[in-house]
Protein backbone atom coordinates (compact mmCIF):
# COMPACT_ATOMS: atom_id res chain seq x y z
CA UNK A 1 0.00 0.00 0.00
CA UNK A 2 2.88 2.00 -0.44
CA UNK A 3 2.34 3.70 -3.53
CA UNK A 4 4.91 6.32 -2.91
CA UNK A 5 7.04 3.91 -2.89
CA UNK A 6 5.73 2.23 -6.11
CA UNK A 7 6.03 5.59 -7.71
CA UNK A 8 9.28 6.44 -6.57
CA UNK A 9 10.00 3.11 -8.32
CA UNK A 10 8.74 3.60 -11.35
CA UNK A 11 10.34 6.97 -11.80
CA UNK A 12 13.29 4.96 -11.27
CA UNK A 13 12.62 2.60 -14.56
CA UNK A 14 13.52 3.95 -17.87
CA UNK A 15 11.22 3.54 -20.91
CA UNK A 16 12.43 2.21 -23.86
CA UNK A 17 13.31 5.24 -25.34
CA UNK A 18 15.40 6.48 -22.68
CA UNK A 19 17.15 3.49 -23.06
CA UNK A 20 17.75 3.38 -26.48
CA UNK A 21 19.06 7.00 -26.12
CA UNK A 22 21.35 6.55 -23.25
CA UNK A 23 22.91 3.08 -25.00
CA UNK A 24 23.91 5.15 -28.45
CA UNK A 25 25.06 8.07 -26.26
CA UNK A 26 27.77 5.30 -24.41
CA UNK A 27 28.16 3.62 -28.14
CA UNK A 28 29.43 7.26 -29.60
CA UNK A 29 31.95 8.00 -26.66
CA UNK A 30 34.30 5.37 -27.96
CA UNK A 31 34.59 7.35 -31.29
CA UNK A 32 35.87 10.28 -29.79
CA UNK A 33 39.63 9.51 -29.24
CA UNK A 34 40.17 8.42 -32.76
CA UNK A 35 38.31 11.47 -34.41
CA UNK A 36 40.48 13.84 -31.70
CA UNK A 37 43.62 12.11 -33.00
CA UNK A 38 42.84 12.19 -36.74
CA UNK A 39 42.30 16.15 -36.48
CA UNK A 40 45.71 16.35 -34.62
CA UNK A 41 47.35 14.15 -37.33
CA UNK A 42 45.72 16.32 -39.70
CA UNK A 43 46.66 19.70 -38.06
CA UNK A 44 50.33 18.08 -37.88
CA UNK A 45 50.54 16.80 -41.40
CA UNK A 46 49.50 19.94 -42.43
CA UNK A 47 51.99 22.49 -40.64
CA UNK A 48 54.70 19.97 -41.52
CA UNK A 49 53.32 20.61 -45.51
CA UNK A 50 53.59 24.40 -44.55
CA UNK A 51 56.85 24.63 -42.73
CA UNK A 52 57.93 22.52 -46.08
CA UNK A 53 56.28 24.38 -48.60
CA UNK A 54 57.75 27.65 -46.66
CA UNK A 55 60.80 25.78 -47.20
CA UNK A 56 60.46 24.90 -50.76
CA UNK A 57 59.45 28.08 -51.84
CA UNK A 58 62.48 29.73 -50.22
CA UNK A 59 64.87 27.80 -51.89
CA UNK A 60 62.92 28.45 -55.06
CA UNK A 61 63.41 31.85 -54.48
CA UNK A 62 66.92 31.38 -53.86
CA UNK A 63 67.34 29.28 -57.15
CA UNK A 64 65.93 31.63 -59.22
CA UNK A 65 67.18 34.59 -57.93
CA UNK A 66 71.01 32.59 -58.04
CA UNK A 67 69.57 31.50 -61.98
CA UNK A 68 69.41 34.88 -62.59
CA UNK A 69 72.39 36.19 -61.51
CA UNK A 70 74.24 33.86 -63.12
CA UNK A 71 72.35 34.77 -67.14
CA UNK A 72 73.42 38.26 -65.69
CA UNK A 73 77.17 37.35 -65.38
CA UNK A 74 77.02 35.26 -68.52
CA UNK A 75 75.80 38.40 -70.25
CA UNK A 76 78.26 40.92 -68.58
CA UNK A 77 80.82 38.14 -69.65
CA UNK A 78 79.81 39.05 -73.37
CA UNK A 79 79.50 42.42 -72.67
CA UNK A 80 82.64 43.42 -71.51
CA UNK A 81 84.16 41.50 -74.74
CA UNK A 82 82.04 43.52 -77.01
CA UNK A 83 83.11 46.71 -75.75
CA UNK A 84 86.91 45.80 -76.16
CA UNK A 85 85.53 44.53 -79.97
CA UNK A 86 83.92 48.09 -80.88
CA UNK A 87 87.81 49.49 -79.29
CA UNK A 88 89.77 47.23 -81.76
CA UNK A 89 87.50 45.23 -84.26
CA UNK A 90 90.29 42.73 -84.37
CA UNK A 91 90.50 42.54 -80.98
CA UNK A 92 90.02 38.77 -81.40
CA UNK A 93 93.50 38.72 -82.54
CA UNK A 94 95.20 39.91 -79.78
CA UNK A 95 97.03 38.39 -76.64
CA UNK A 96 94.75 40.41 -74.93
CA UNK A 97 91.84 38.44 -76.09
CA UNK A 98 93.91 35.40 -75.37
CA UNK A 99 94.56 36.30 -72.08
CA UNK A 100 90.91 37.36 -71.32
CA UNK A 101 89.68 33.39 -72.07
CA UNK A 102 89.12 30.48 -69.80
CA UNK A 103 89.92 32.07 -66.41
CA UNK A 104 87.68 33.14 -63.88
CA UNK A 105 86.37 36.96 -63.95
CA UNK A 106 85.39 38.38 -61.06
CA UNK A 107 82.14 40.77 -61.44
CA UNK A 108 79.89 41.91 -58.58
CA UNK A 109 78.60 38.76 -56.50
CA UNK A 110 80.14 36.14 -58.97
CA UNK A 111 81.98 35.49 -61.92
CA UNK A 112 82.10 34.89 -65.80
CA UNK A 113 84.10 32.88 -67.94
CA UNK A 114 84.69 34.07 -72.01
CA UNK A 115 85.32 30.90 -74.80
CA UNK A 116 86.00 32.99 -77.84
CA UNK A 117 85.99 31.60 -81.79
CA UNK A 118 87.65 33.67 -84.53
CA UNK A 119 85.98 34.33 -87.74
CA UNK A 120 86.83 31.72 -89.98
CA UNK A 121 86.79 31.07 -93.93
CA UNK A 122 84.22 28.76 -93.74
CA UNK A 123 82.56 30.45 -90.06
CA UNK A 124 82.30 34.46 -91.33
CA UNK A 125 80.82 35.19 -87.33
CA UNK A 126 82.42 35.60 -83.86
CA UNK A 127 81.49 33.46 -82.00
CA UNK A 128 81.58 34.68 -77.82
CA UNK A 129 80.18 32.14 -75.21
CA UNK A 130 80.11 33.66 -72.16
CA UNK A 131 79.28 31.14 -68.52
CA UNK A 132 78.38 33.27 -65.38
CA UNK A 133 77.05 32.09 -61.41
CA UNK A 134 77.49 33.56 -58.22
CA UNK A 135 79.95 32.98 -54.93
CA UNK A 136 77.73 31.77 -53.04
CA UNK A 137 76.19 28.85 -55.52
CA UNK A 138 78.54 27.80 -57.81
CA UNK A 139 76.96 24.78 -58.48
CA UNK A 140 74.68 26.88 -60.67
CA UNK A 141 75.53 28.43 -63.67
CA UNK A 142 73.89 30.00 -66.85
CA UNK A 143 75.91 29.61 -70.36
CA UNK A 144 75.25 31.76 -73.68
CA UNK A 145 76.24 31.89 -76.73
CA UNK A 146 76.40 34.45 -79.64
CA UNK A 147 77.56 34.64 -83.13
CA UNK A 148 78.27 38.26 -83.80
CA UNK A 149 79.42 40.62 -87.22
CA UNK A 150 80.58 43.90 -87.40
CA UNK A 151 78.74 45.36 -90.55
CA UNK A 152 81.72 45.92 -93.23
CA UNK A 153 81.82 46.75 -97.14
CA UNK A 154 85.05 44.24 -97.20
CA UNK A 155 82.69 41.29 -95.62
CA UNK A 156 81.37 41.18 -99.50
CA UNK A 157 83.56 40.83 -102.89
CA UNK A 158 81.57 43.50 -104.13
CA UNK A 159 79.66 46.47 -102.95
CA UNK A 160 78.03 49.51 -104.73
CA UNK A 161 75.98 52.48 -103.67
CA UNK A 162 74.42 53.06 -107.15
CA UNK A 163 74.72 50.51 -109.82
CA UNK A 164 74.76 52.86 -112.73
CA UNK A 165 72.28 53.77 -115.48
CA UNK A 166 72.86 51.23 -118.17
CA UNK A 167 75.80 48.64 -116.57
CA UNK A 168 75.03 44.97 -116.29
CA UNK A 169 76.08 41.75 -115.21
CA UNK A 170 76.42 39.32 -118.26
CA UNK A 171 77.27 35.90 -119.76
CA UNK A 172 80.54 35.08 -118.49
CA UNK A 173 80.67 37.02 -115.48
CA UNK A 174 81.26 35.24 -112.26
CA UNK A 175 81.17 37.18 -108.73
CA UNK A 176 82.67 34.58 -106.12
CA UNK A 177 81.24 36.05 -102.18
CA UNK A 178 78.93 37.88 -100.77
CA UNK A 179 77.42 40.64 -103.31
CA UNK A 180 75.87 43.68 -101.86
CA UNK A 181 74.12 46.84 -103.51
CA UNK A 182 72.21 49.98 -102.10
CA UNK A 183 70.71 49.98 -105.58
CA UNK A 184 69.34 47.78 -108.15
CA UNK A 185 70.43 44.14 -109.30
CA UNK A 186 70.89 44.58 -112.83
CA UNK A 187 71.18 41.60 -114.62
CA UNK A 188 71.16 40.38 -118.83
CA UNK A 189 71.69 36.40 -119.91
CA UNK A 190 73.67 34.10 -117.56
CA UNK A 191 75.93 35.25 -115.17
CA UNK A 192 77.00 33.45 -112.22
CA UNK A 193 76.60 34.03 -108.25
CA UNK A 194 78.37 31.77 -106.02
CA UNK A 195 77.66 33.25 -102.85
CA UNK A 196 74.82 35.60 -100.50
CA UNK A 197 72.99 38.20 -102.66
CA UNK A 198 71.63 41.40 -101.39
CA UNK A 199 70.05 44.56 -102.36
CA UNK A 200 68.18 47.62 -100.74
CA UNK A 201 66.22 48.97 -103.40
CA UNK A 202 64.57 46.69 -106.11
CA UNK A 203 65.03 43.34 -106.28
CA UNK A 204 66.33 42.58 -110.15
CA UNK A 205 66.41 44.74 -113.48
CA UNK A 206 66.61 42.79 -116.56
CA UNK A 207 67.42 43.07 -119.90
CA UNK A 208 66.40 41.08 -122.76
CA UNK A 209 65.11 37.55 -123.17
CA UNK A 210 67.95 35.79 -122.05
CA UNK A 211 67.41 36.89 -118.01
CA UNK A 212 68.53 33.75 -116.38
CA UNK A 213 70.90 34.50 -113.52
CA UNK A 214 72.49 31.19 -111.73
CA UNK A 215 72.05 31.29 -108.43
CA UNK A 216 74.28 28.98 -106.40
CA UNK A 217 72.56 29.79 -103.08
CA UNK A 218 69.47 28.39 -102.71
CA UNK A 219 68.54 28.59 -98.79
CA UNK A 220 67.13 30.85 -98.20
CA UNK A 221 66.10 32.23 -101.85
CA UNK A 222 68.66 34.75 -103.49
CA UNK A 223 67.93 37.57 -103.51
CA UNK A 224 67.62 38.89 -100.25
CA UNK A 225 66.36 42.58 -99.42
CA UNK A 226 68.81 44.16 -96.38
CA UNK A 227 69.76 47.52 -94.99
CA UNK A 228 72.34 49.58 -96.67
CA UNK A 229 75.54 50.04 -96.31
CA UNK A 230 76.45 53.26 -95.67
CA UNK A 231 79.04 55.10 -97.46
CA UNK A 232 81.61 58.00 -95.39
CA UNK A 233 81.81 61.53 -97.74
CA UNK A 234 85.51 60.59 -98.18
CA UNK A 235 89.04 58.94 -97.28
CA UNK A 236 90.26 61.77 -95.63
CA UNK A 237 90.61 60.04 -92.21
CA UNK A 238 93.63 57.72 -93.76
CA UNK A 239 95.87 61.52 -94.18
CA UNK A 240 96.48 61.24 -90.21
CA UNK A 241 97.94 57.44 -90.42
CA UNK A 242 100.13 58.24 -93.35
CA UNK A 243 101.49 61.86 -91.90
CA UNK A 244 102.73 60.30 -88.89
CA UNK A 245 105.22 58.26 -91.21
CA UNK A 246 105.92 61.16 -93.33
CA UNK A 247 104.35 58.91 -96.10
CA UNK A 248 102.07 62.18 -96.96
CA UNK A 249 102.62 63.28 -100.85
CA UNK A 250 101.12 65.73 -102.73
CA UNK A 251 100.65 65.94 -106.39
CA UNK A 252 101.04 63.01 -108.87
CA UNK A 253 102.66 59.83 -107.63
CA UNK A 254 103.82 56.83 -109.17
CA UNK A 255 104.59 53.74 -106.94
CA UNK A 256 105.96 49.95 -107.76
CA UNK A 257 105.20 47.43 -104.94
CA UNK A 258 108.70 45.69 -105.47
CA UNK A 259 108.47 42.62 -102.91
CA UNK A 260 108.84 44.32 -99.68
CA UNK A 261 109.84 47.61 -100.27
CA UNK A 262 107.96 50.40 -102.01
CA UNK A 263 109.30 52.42 -104.79
CA UNK A 264 107.79 56.28 -105.19
CA UNK A 265 108.32 58.52 -107.62
CA UNK A 266 106.43 62.30 -106.84
CA UNK A 267 105.42 64.81 -109.22
CA UNK A 268 108.04 66.03 -111.64
CA UNK A 269 111.29 64.47 -109.76
CA UNK A 270 113.88 62.59 -111.21
CA UNK A 271 114.37 61.15 -107.59
CA UNK A 272 112.90 57.60 -107.12
CA UNK A 273 112.48 57.20 -103.23
CA UNK A 274 112.42 53.19 -101.86
CA UNK A 275 110.88 52.64 -98.90
CA UNK A 276 110.75 49.16 -97.26
CA UNK A 277 107.05 48.24 -95.52
CA UNK A 278 108.40 47.33 -92.41
CA UNK A 279 109.23 50.84 -92.13
CA UNK A 280 106.04 52.28 -92.48
CA UNK A 281 105.04 52.14 -88.78
CA UNK A 282 100.86 52.55 -89.77
CA UNK A 283 100.77 51.38 -92.99
CA UNK A 284 99.81 53.87 -95.11
CA UNK A 285 100.50 56.00 -97.97
CA UNK A 286 98.57 59.09 -98.98
CA UNK A 287 98.60 61.32 -101.94
CA UNK A 288 96.68 64.84 -101.84
CA UNK A 289 96.37 66.99 -104.46
CA UNK A 290 97.62 70.49 -105.17
CA UNK A 291 94.76 73.53 -105.64
CA UNK A 292 92.34 70.99 -106.45
CA UNK A 293 94.03 69.21 -109.46
CA UNK A 294 92.44 66.37 -110.87
CA UNK A 295 93.29 66.33 -114.72
CA UNK A 296 95.04 62.71 -115.41
CA UNK A 297 98.73 63.38 -115.67
CA UNK A 298 98.79 66.46 -114.27
CA UNK A 299 101.68 66.87 -111.51
CA UNK A 300 99.84 68.50 -109.26
CA UNK A 301 96.88 66.12 -108.97
CA UNK A 302 96.18 64.07 -106.28
CA UNK A 303 96.51 60.70 -108.22
CA UNK A 304 98.35 57.56 -108.37
CA UNK A 305 100.04 55.46 -111.23
CA UNK A 306 100.59 51.72 -109.03
CA UNK A 307 101.13 48.72 -109.98
CA UNK A 308 103.64 45.73 -108.46
CA UNK A 309 103.83 42.30 -106.07
CA UNK A 310 103.09 42.75 -102.63
CA UNK A 311 104.95 41.64 -99.65
CA UNK A 312 102.97 42.51 -96.46
CA UNK A 313 100.27 44.73 -95.52
CA UNK A 314 99.46 47.86 -96.80
CA UNK A 315 96.55 50.75 -97.34
CA UNK A 316 97.39 53.05 -100.35
CA UNK A 317 95.01 56.07 -100.94
CA UNK A 318 94.71 59.01 -103.29
CA UNK A 319 92.85 62.18 -102.99
CA UNK A 320 91.79 61.83 -106.70
CA UNK A 321 92.34 58.79 -108.83
CA UNK A 322 94.20 55.55 -108.69
CA UNK A 323 95.27 53.96 -111.96
CA UNK A 324 96.43 50.45 -111.96
CA UNK A 325 99.27 49.96 -114.61
CA UNK A 326 100.58 47.04 -116.83
CA UNK A 327 104.17 47.83 -114.99
CA UNK A 328 106.38 49.59 -113.02
CA UNK A 329 104.98 53.41 -113.26
CA UNK A 330 108.30 54.73 -112.12
CA UNK A 331 110.09 54.18 -114.71
CA UNK A 332 108.80 56.90 -117.07
CA UNK A 333 111.39 55.87 -120.53
CA UNK A 334 112.97 59.00 -120.10
CA UNK A 335 115.67 59.59 -123.10
CA UNK A 336 119.16 61.76 -123.50
CA UNK A 337 118.34 64.58 -125.72
CA UNK A 338 122.17 64.92 -126.60
CA UNK A 339 122.11 61.45 -128.39
CA UNK A 340 119.07 61.75 -130.87
CA UNK A 341 122.04 61.35 -133.76
CA UNK A 342 123.83 58.01 -131.72
CA UNK A 343 122.39 55.16 -134.21
CA UNK A 344 123.82 52.84 -131.32
CA UNK A 345 121.43 54.28 -129.13
CA UNK A 346 118.39 53.06 -128.05
CA UNK A 347 116.06 55.29 -125.77
CA UNK A 348 114.07 53.27 -123.27
CA UNK A 349 110.57 52.30 -124.25
CA UNK A 350 107.09 50.77 -123.75
CA UNK A 351 106.71 47.59 -124.71
CA UNK A 352 105.91 47.68 -128.48
CA UNK A 353 103.89 45.78 -130.20
CA UNK A 354 103.22 41.57 -129.97
CA UNK A 355 101.35 39.06 -131.21
CA UNK A 356 98.28 37.15 -130.30
CA UNK A 357 97.53 33.66 -131.53
CA UNK A 358 95.88 35.03 -134.09
CA UNK A 359 98.79 36.77 -135.50
CA UNK A 360 96.87 40.25 -135.22
CA UNK A 361 99.08 43.04 -133.49
CA UNK A 362 98.29 44.25 -130.44
CA UNK A 363 100.76 47.48 -129.13
CA UNK A 364 99.50 46.40 -125.48
CA UNK A 365 101.18 43.90 -122.93
CA UNK A 366 99.72 40.67 -121.77
CA UNK A 367 99.38 40.88 -118.27
CA UNK A 368 99.60 43.45 -115.94
CA UNK A 369 98.31 44.41 -112.76
CA UNK A 370 98.55 44.39 -108.71
CA UNK A 371 99.23 40.95 -106.94
CA UNK A 372 100.26 39.05 -103.77
CA UNK A 373 103.54 37.50 -103.47
CA UNK A 374 103.21 35.03 -100.49
CA UNK A 375 99.50 34.99 -100.79
CA UNK A 376 97.45 32.17 -103.01
CA UNK A 377 94.15 31.36 -103.63
CA UNK A 378 92.34 27.84 -104.07
CA UNK A 379 89.47 26.88 -106.46
CA UNK A 380 86.06 27.15 -105.32
CA UNK A 381 84.42 24.71 -103.77
CA UNK A 382 81.55 23.86 -101.06
CA UNK A 383 81.99 23.56 -97.50
CA UNK A 384 80.72 20.34 -95.97
CA UNK A 385 77.10 21.65 -94.65
CA UNK A 386 77.31 24.99 -96.28
CA UNK A 387 75.06 26.58 -99.30
CA UNK A 388 77.60 29.08 -100.47
CA UNK A 389 81.23 28.58 -102.41
CA UNK A 390 84.42 30.00 -101.15
CA UNK A 391 87.95 29.80 -102.10
CA UNK A 392 90.52 29.50 -99.32
CA UNK A 393 93.41 31.87 -98.71
CA UNK A 394 96.93 30.74 -97.45
CA UNK A 395 99.37 34.41 -96.65
CA UNK A 396 99.47 36.79 -94.89
CA UNK A 397 99.92 39.71 -97.90
CA UNK A 398 96.78 42.59 -98.11
CA UNK A 399 96.32 45.69 -100.00
CA UNK A 400 93.96 48.31 -99.65
CA UNK A 401 93.75 50.63 -102.34
CA UNK A 402 91.29 53.57 -101.94
CA UNK A 403 90.42 56.88 -104.03
CA UNK A 404 88.22 59.58 -103.23
CA UNK A 405 87.04 59.42 -106.89
CA UNK A 406 87.36 56.54 -109.43
CA UNK A 407 89.96 53.34 -109.06
CA UNK A 408 90.56 52.62 -113.03
CA UNK A 409 92.54 49.86 -115.36
CA UNK A 410 94.94 52.33 -116.74
CA UNK A 411 94.47 52.61 -120.37
CA UNK A 412 96.24 55.28 -122.19
CA UNK A 413 98.96 57.19 -122.21
CA UNK A 414 101.51 57.37 -119.28
CA UNK A 415 103.40 59.29 -117.28
CA UNK A 416 106.92 61.24 -117.77
CA UNK A 417 108.61 64.10 -116.71
CA UNK A 418 107.50 67.51 -118.01
CA UNK A 419 109.38 69.90 -119.83
CA UNK A 420 110.32 72.85 -117.85
CA UNK A 421 108.64 75.33 -120.59
CA UNK A 422 105.20 73.15 -121.12
CA UNK A 423 104.36 71.32 -117.98
CA UNK A 424 101.51 69.95 -119.96
CA UNK A 425 103.79 67.84 -121.57
CA UNK A 426 103.86 65.42 -119.12
CA UNK A 427 102.67 61.77 -120.76
CA UNK A 428 103.90 60.03 -123.17
CA UNK A 429 101.72 59.43 -126.24
CA UNK A 430 104.44 57.57 -128.07
CA UNK A 431 107.18 55.05 -128.62
CA UNK A 432 110.46 55.09 -129.90
CA UNK A 433 111.83 53.71 -133.62
CA UNK A 434 114.92 54.65 -135.41
CA UNK A 435 113.38 57.21 -137.61
CA UNK A 436 113.49 59.59 -140.81
CA UNK A 437 112.97 63.07 -140.11
CA UNK A 438 112.01 63.00 -144.10
CA UNK A 439 108.75 60.58 -142.45
CA UNK A 440 105.81 61.71 -141.19
CA UNK A 441 106.96 61.73 -137.71
CA UNK A 442 107.20 64.21 -134.73
CA UNK A 443 110.17 64.97 -132.76
CA UNK A 444 110.66 64.87 -128.94
CA UNK A 445 109.55 68.65 -129.13
CA UNK A 446 106.60 69.00 -131.46
CA UNK A 447 105.79 69.95 -135.41
CA UNK A 448 103.18 71.97 -137.19
CA UNK A 449 101.43 70.95 -140.16
CA UNK A 450 104.66 70.73 -142.40
CA UNK A 451 107.63 71.79 -140.59
CA UNK A 452 109.50 70.67 -137.20
CA UNK A 453 111.20 71.99 -135.00
CA UNK A 454 113.88 70.48 -133.56
CA UNK A 455 116.94 70.51 -131.32
CA UNK A 456 119.86 68.00 -132.17
CA UNK A 457 123.38 68.60 -129.98
CA UNK A 458 122.02 71.66 -128.24
CA UNK A 459 121.41 73.70 -131.78
CA UNK A 460 117.56 74.77 -131.79
CA UNK A 461 115.94 74.52 -135.31
CA UNK A 462 112.92 76.42 -135.86
CA UNK A 463 110.94 75.60 -138.92
CA UNK A 464 113.68 72.93 -140.32
CA UNK A 465 112.48 70.01 -142.94
CA UNK A 466 115.48 67.56 -142.56
CA UNK A 467 116.18 65.85 -145.96
CA UNK A 468 115.52 62.11 -145.58
CA UNK A 469 119.36 61.29 -145.47
CA UNK A 470 119.16 62.59 -141.81
CA UNK A 471 118.04 60.11 -139.17
CA UNK A 472 117.44 60.22 -135.63
CA UNK A 473 115.91 58.38 -132.86
CA UNK A 474 112.22 59.82 -132.37
CA UNK A 475 108.61 58.90 -131.72
CA UNK A 476 106.21 57.80 -133.79
CA UNK A 477 102.55 57.63 -133.10
CA UNK A 478 101.66 54.09 -131.51
CA UNK A 479 97.58 54.08 -132.20
CA UNK A 480 95.38 53.82 -129.53
CA UNK A 481 92.51 52.34 -131.40
CA UNK A 482 91.59 53.53 -135.15
CA UNK A 483 93.27 56.10 -136.92
CA UNK A 484 91.30 58.72 -135.31
CA UNK A 485 93.10 58.83 -132.08
CA UNK A 486 97.36 58.61 -131.73
CA UNK A 487 98.63 57.87 -128.01
CA UNK A 488 99.97 55.10 -126.35
CA UNK A 489 98.12 51.87 -125.22
CA UNK A 490 98.88 50.43 -122.28
CA UNK A 491 96.02 48.25 -120.92
CA UNK A 492 96.95 44.90 -120.84
CA UNK A 493 95.07 41.90 -122.18
CA UNK A 494 94.71 39.82 -118.67
CA UNK A 495 94.57 41.98 -115.39
CA UNK A 496 94.99 40.81 -111.95
CA UNK A 497 94.42 42.63 -109.27
CA UNK A 498 94.41 41.41 -105.09
CA UNK A 499 93.43 43.72 -102.99
CA UNK A 500 90.68 45.80 -101.55
CA UNK A 501 89.46 48.41 -104.27
CA UNK A 502 87.63 51.29 -102.63
CA UNK A 503 86.46 54.29 -104.64
CA UNK A 504 84.67 56.55 -102.20
CA UNK A 505 82.80 58.66 -104.56
CA UNK A 506 83.39 57.42 -107.92
CA UNK A 507 83.61 53.76 -109.10
CA UNK A 508 85.74 51.45 -110.71
CA UNK A 509 86.03 50.27 -113.97
CA UNK A 510 88.39 50.28 -117.10
CA UNK A 511 89.86 53.83 -118.92
CA UNK A 512 87.72 54.65 -122.04
CA UNK A 513 86.58 51.47 -121.82
CA UNK A 514 83.93 51.53 -125.17
CA UNK A 515 87.48 51.66 -127.33
CA UNK A 516 89.95 49.34 -128.73
CA UNK A 517 89.91 46.17 -129.25
CA UNK A 518 88.34 42.95 -126.80
CA UNK A 519 90.18 41.57 -123.98
CA UNK A 520 90.17 38.98 -121.46
CA UNK A 521 89.72 39.09 -118.03
CA UNK A 522 90.06 40.97 -114.75
CA UNK A 523 90.45 38.73 -112.16
CA UNK A 524 90.29 40.29 -108.38
CA UNK A 525 90.97 38.69 -105.59
CA UNK A 526 89.79 41.11 -102.83
CA UNK A 527 86.83 43.63 -102.62
CA UNK A 528 85.12 46.40 -104.28
CA UNK A 529 83.82 49.13 -102.68
CA UNK A 530 82.16 52.09 -105.29
CA UNK A 531 79.97 54.34 -104.57
CA UNK A 532 79.05 53.94 -108.48
CA UNK A 533 79.03 51.11 -110.57
CA UNK A 534 81.56 51.70 -113.75
CA UNK A 535 82.01 49.78 -116.66
CA UNK A 536 84.65 47.60 -117.85
CA UNK A 537 83.75 46.97 -121.25
CA UNK A 538 81.04 46.74 -123.83
CA UNK A 539 79.45 43.19 -123.75
CA UNK A 540 80.68 41.26 -126.85
CA UNK A 541 82.60 44.16 -127.90
CA UNK A 542 85.49 45.72 -125.71
CA UNK A 543 86.87 45.88 -122.99
CA UNK A 544 87.09 42.90 -120.33
CA UNK A 545 84.61 40.45 -118.64
CA UNK A 546 84.90 39.83 -114.87
CA UNK A 547 85.81 36.93 -112.57
CA UNK A 548 85.60 38.72 -108.89
CA UNK A 549 86.49 36.19 -106.21
CA UNK A 550 86.35 37.74 -102.31
CA UNK A 551 89.35 37.24 -100.00
CA UNK A 552 87.59 35.34 -97.58
CA UNK A 553 90.15 36.30 -95.06
CA UNK A 554 88.20 39.27 -94.63
CA UNK A 555 86.00 37.89 -92.51
CA UNK A 556 88.48 38.53 -90.09
CA UNK A 557 91.25 40.21 -91.26
CA UNK A 558 91.08 43.89 -93.08
CA UNK A 559 93.82 45.91 -94.90
CA UNK A 560 95.29 48.84 -92.32
CA UNK A 561 92.50 50.99 -91.27
CA UNK A 562 90.24 50.29 -94.02
CA UNK A 563 87.19 52.44 -94.11
CA UNK A 564 84.34 50.93 -92.45
CA UNK A 565 80.01 52.07 -93.22
CA UNK A 566 78.95 54.95 -91.65
CA UNK A 567 76.30 52.92 -89.86
CA UNK A 568 78.51 50.59 -88.60
CA UNK A 569 77.43 48.02 -85.87
CA UNK A 570 77.08 44.90 -84.83
CA UNK A 571 74.80 42.30 -86.41
CA UNK A 572 74.03 39.44 -84.03
CA UNK A 573 73.19 36.55 -86.09
CA UNK A 574 72.12 34.08 -83.44
CA UNK A 575 72.11 34.40 -79.92
CA UNK A 576 71.03 31.13 -77.75
CA UNK A 577 71.22 30.00 -74.04
CA UNK A 578 73.26 26.11 -74.44
CA UNK A 579 73.43 23.50 -71.42
CA UNK A 580 77.08 23.53 -69.63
Amino acid sequence: MYRPCLYQRAELKPNRKEILVVKKLYNNKGMTLPLVLIVLVFITVLGFAMLNMTSTQARFNTVDETNKKAIEYAEAGYNAYLWHLNDDVNYYSRQESIDMQNIDISFQDGYYKLEVTKPSDIDRFITIKSTGWTKSNPSIKRTIEAKIRKKQFVHHVYVSDNEGSNIWWTTGDESHGPYHTNGDLRIQGRPVFFDTITYNKKKTLYKGTGYNPDFKVTDPVQPQKVDTLDFPASNAALIEWASKDGMLFTGRTCIYIDGENVKIRNKNSSEIITKSISSIKNKVIYVDTVNGSVDKFNINSGNIFISGQLNGVLTIAAANDIFITYDDPTNWYDYDSTRLTDASYIPPSPPMTFKWKDNRSYSYPETGGISYKNTTFTPSYKPTGKNYYIRDASGKDMLGLVANRNILINHYGWPKKAIKTDLSDNNWNFKWVWGDYGQNVRTYLYRDTTYYNIKVNSVFYSSYRPSSSNYYNVWVPDEKWGTSSQTYDGAPKEVMIHSVVFAVNGGFGFEDYDKGAKRGYITLWGNITQRIRLAVGLIESTGYLKKYSHDPRMFYDYPPHILEPTNVGWEIHEWKEINN
